[in-house]
């Protein structure tokens, strides 16, 4: 199971760009250090204001142990899945 936090720092509501990236690094900091995998992304208002996005992905491990009662395809997670090839071109009956 991943958990995700998007958050969102706006130019408009710190004062400035440094300030706003400035909280932006601080609190990737904070959820790096709790395992966060963070990635970031700049983008603008449609008023020209920057915003700066920060997104963080946790992956939680699977603590419980797998039980008869869970259905197969949990127990078979790290199985390769075989895929059939489809023929994807028509095919005509002949009269």
């Amino acid at each position: 199971m991943t958990t995700t936090i998007q958050e969102t720092f706006l130019e408009l509501d710190w004062g400035d760009e440094d300030q706003a990236r400035q909280a932006r690094a601080a609190r990737a900091a904070q959820l790096q250090e709790e395992g966060y995998i963070c990635t970031y992304q700049n983008l603008y208002t449609v008023y020209g204001y920057r915003v700066f996005l920060l997104e963080a992905n946790k992956m939680e491990s699977m603590q419980e142990p797998l039980s008869e009662s869970q259905p197969s395809s949990a127990k078979t997670k790290d199985r390769p899945v075989l895929r059939q090839r489809r023929n994807h071109l028509p095919s005509f009956e002949e009269r």
